[in-house]
């Protein structure tokens, strides 16, 4: 009895512990497996002390004793049921779930899968065409035409900080169509994709990446303790893989496969029916001859289609080809073939803004990645009325120029890129999940209004955009598009010079996200180094001019963007090395560059430098995580590296200008030698003109004359030049050499001129004896 008594003391005491803060249930609920309905009814209210029947051993989960659970009004006794598939629908960011809206377009039938019927109407009266700034255009002449980078880097002056321009070409230009040839125009078929135009709202949003979110912590608790389990499981880049797919499949919903004719057709008939002839009539008041099509016009389209976004009245389904492989489909420019067929059209073949053509532009880093990047390939886009493009910022932060082929016009809209970061955070503000998923961000997840952006500091400028003219999107600059009708466009990325310090700053970005990058951005860089330094030996030791119109001077020497950033990344990479790699063997990157290789961990492009164990031959990581890489001790790793520091502080050097940094670099790393230059001269009075104009050049220039326009001179004046080149430096033999190779001084024993006796082919060459 005494126990007993204890006992229910104890109990009655539990009874009246309060609710812990922050514990209490906000929504109503039932308890489940309650015989008695008053019970229940009772158990409604927060903190209620629920009595249930005893139960006995062996029970059930369905019988489960809940006396204990009971005691503790801070447990909910439904959890024991908890299905988040089916509970997580229903407690989505407690946000109000709007009553089902109707359908407003009803796509296929038994009889036709793509036909439609559009049920839902335009509501003019209630327009929200956002009030915005237009961007510039600009009309080039034909001379300033010709040269593409040439007129973008005059442009980006002007428009940069609209982040957008419209650049409409001199009348003459009028390039093939090739997408209207029959072969593509009726048979090649491509997939569409599904729009919901009215579930791009904020609160659609929402709910649907709560929905991801959930998936997403579902799916890293089973990984980690996969990891837990399984040591050699790369938990990193699984949980990096399951958010890219999810923010993948977030908008990645397939239609049905149209060729460009039957979806001309489809777009055509959706908007005849969204904008009906009669009714229109009456709501605009316009006077409309019997057989009389209306169109509606650019204002119309826009006001309407920010309505369906802000105020939905009905389920407005549309569809759109997006990213279409211009490899597999086709361009609707002329492209070089390997046929020996006379090209149809030569002009526009090798145009600059031929899209095909701008990647491999003089004064375009993207030359110097393999052809098989799908980023240097231009993709086609095909719209109808109200598809669009959601706020997106392109990979790398690259330039971006579209261009119409056909069909009706673009609405564009652009954030200049210095308010790339503050449009993020707004975007976070409006869609918490993305704080946690930054991947999302660049997924084209949201459709924010103008009126919202502007509302929060954030300039939003407007472009149109018709057929035939290009549009350009400068870097970092957020942009949104919308479809008018049919239409085809193709875009393709690019970046001059001038895209180094956004290209440097983005693949940072993408090694904290975890991120795949699509370019090595080292690559491009080391890529564009290189034929500086073989620009440079061209221009200030053989004085030649160059082949190419790339301004190599005014990207090198010590204020040149390419040199800057190449100093910058070697600092960096010497900082990384020193404090992070210390103690470890270091190795040279023999067959490392072959295949593409990136960091286990982030993902991060190992060109430069990579660390790597004996343990996971086939497995590397960055230096900011050679700790992660695996768990074996420290000294068992080893760092790979494609130049040390030293070879790339000479790089540095001979962009910014320094003689001697110029010939040592050519010499050992581009295999340049001044005997392998040979200048061939028509006659001997260029010959002798040659060397009368060289005798009366002053020293003081540089190194002299070229190869082949050789003569002595003093040592007191070769001296002088060595002491200019090569100022306190203990390698004084190169830069001996390198001048006795310019000035042609027959003194050296290891030197010989060879002058050959045909007039016609009157050659100079200087070489070795040994060789």
């Amino acid at each position: 009895m005494e126990t007993e008594n204890g006992r229910s003391l104890r109990n009655e005491k539990v009874e009246k512990l309060s609710v812990p803060p922050g514990f209490v249930s906000l929504s109503s609920f039932t308890l489940k497996n309650i015989v008695n309905s008053e019970a229940a009814s009772t158990s409604m209210a927060v903190g209620s002390i629920c009595e249930t029947e005893p139960s006995t051993m062996g029970s059930t989960p369905s019988t489960i004793n809940k006396s204990n659970l009971g005691r503790r009004p801070w447990i909910l006794d439904n959890e024991l049921g908890y299905n988040p598939e089916k509970d997580d629908s229903e407690l989505e960011m407690n946000i109000p779930l709007k009553a089902c809206l109707p359908k407003g377009v009803i796509r296929g039938c038994s009889s036709c899968p793509n036909c439609q019927k559009v049920i839902a109407r335009w509501h003019p009266e209630e327009s929200h065409r956002p009030v915005l700034e237009e961007a510039p255009v600009f009309y080039p002449s034909v001379e300033e035409f010709k040269e593409t980078l040439k007129y973008v880097a005059r442009v980006r002056q002007k428009a940069e900080h609209f982040g957008i321009c419209r650049i409409v070409p001199p009348p003459s230009w009028q390039p093939p169509c090739l997408v209207k040839e029959k072969s593509v125009w009726e048979t090649s078929k491509f997939e569409t994709h599904i729009q919901l135009v009215n579930e791009l709202q904020d609160q659609c949003l929402k709910r649907k990446l709560g929905r991801k979110h959930e998936e997403m912590k579902t799916k890293r608790r089973k990984d980690w303790v996969r990891s837990v389990e399984d040591e050699s499981f790369d938990g990193h880049r699984t949980d990096a893989n399951h958010a890219q797919s999810r923010a993948e499949s977030f908008t990645s919903k397939l239609g049905p496969e149209f060729t460009l004719k039957a979806f001309k057709k489809y777009a055509d008939d959706f908007k005849r029916q969204y904008f009906r002839k009669k009714e229109n009539a009456i709501n605009t008041n316009v006077n409309l001859s019997l057989g009389e099509e209306w169109e509606p016009s650019i204002e119309n389209v826009e006001g309407e289609y920010w309505r369906i976004i802000e105020n939905p009245t009905e389920e407005i389904e549309v569809l759109c080809g997006a990213n279409i492989e211009t490899g597999v489909f086709g361009s609707g420019f002329p492209v070089n073939s390997n046929s020996t067929e006379i090209p149809k059209y030569p002009e526009y073949l090798e145009s600059g803004w031929n899209l095909n053509n701008i990647f491999k532009l003089p004064g375009s880093l993207l030359c110097y990645e393999k052809d098989g990047n799908a980023t240097l390939l231009p993709r086609l886009s095909t719209g109808m009325c109200f598809s669009s493009v959601f706020w997106k910022v392109e990979e790398h932060h690259l330039y971006s120029l579209s261009y119409v082929h056909l069909g009706c016009p673009k609405i564009w809209y652009a954030i200049p890129g210095r308010y790339c970061y503050k449009f993020e955070r707004v975007v976070k503000k409006h869609l918490p999940q993305c704080l946690e998923h930054p991947e999302l961000l660049y997924k084209n997840i949201s459709q924010l209004p103008p009126s919202s952006l502007t509302a929060e500091g954030i300039p939003v400028y407007r472009c149109l955009q018709y057929p035939g003219e290009f549009i350009l999107t400068f870097p970092a600059a957020y942009h949104s598009q919308i479809d008018c009708g049919f239409n085809c466009s193709e875009t393709v990325n690019f970046a001059p010079f001038d895209w180094l310090p956004y290209g440097r700053y983005v693949i940072e970005t993408y090694c904290e996200q975890g991120r795949k990058p699509s370019l090595s951005h080292d690559k491009l860089l080391l890529g564009a180094a290189m034929e500086a330094v073989r620009a440079q030996w061209q221009l200030l030791l053989l004085k030649r001019k160059l082949l190419d119109d790339i301004p190599w001077t005014s990207v090198c020497g010590k204020d040149g963007i390419l040199a800057k950033a190449l100093k910058l990344r070697v600092k960096q990479e010497d900082v990384r090395r020193e404090y992070l790699c210390r103690h470890l063997q270091s190795r040279k990157m023999d067959n490392f560059g072959i295949q593409k290789r990136e960091c286990s961990i982030c993902r991060y492009d190992l060109h430069l430098s990579a660390i790597g164990c004996s343990c996971s031959p086939d497995r590397y990581a960055c230096l900011l995580h050679a700790k992660n890489l695996c768990s074996c001790c420290w000294t068992a790793r080893y760092l790979l590296f494609r130049y040390d520091i030293n070879e790339l502080n000479i790089l540095v050097e001979a962009l910014e200008g320094k003689l001697d940094a110029i010939y040592r670099w050519a010499k050992q790393k581009l295999g340049l030698r001044m005997n392998s230059d040979v200048m061939q001269l028509r006659n001997l009075d260029e010959v002798s003109a040659s060397v009368e104009a060289s005798s009366t050049s002053p020293l003081s220039a540089g190194l002299g004359t070229v190869t082949g326009q050789v003569f002595r001179r003093e040592e007191k004046e070769k001296d002088g030049i060595i002491q200019k080149i090569s100022p306190g430096r203990r390698n004084r033999q190169d830069a001996v050499e390198c001048v006795e190779l310019n000035l042609g001084c027959l003194t050296s024993s290891e030197r010989k001129m060879e002058r050959s006796s045909s007039v016609q082919s009157e050659v100079i060459i200087l070489s070795d004896e040994d060789e």
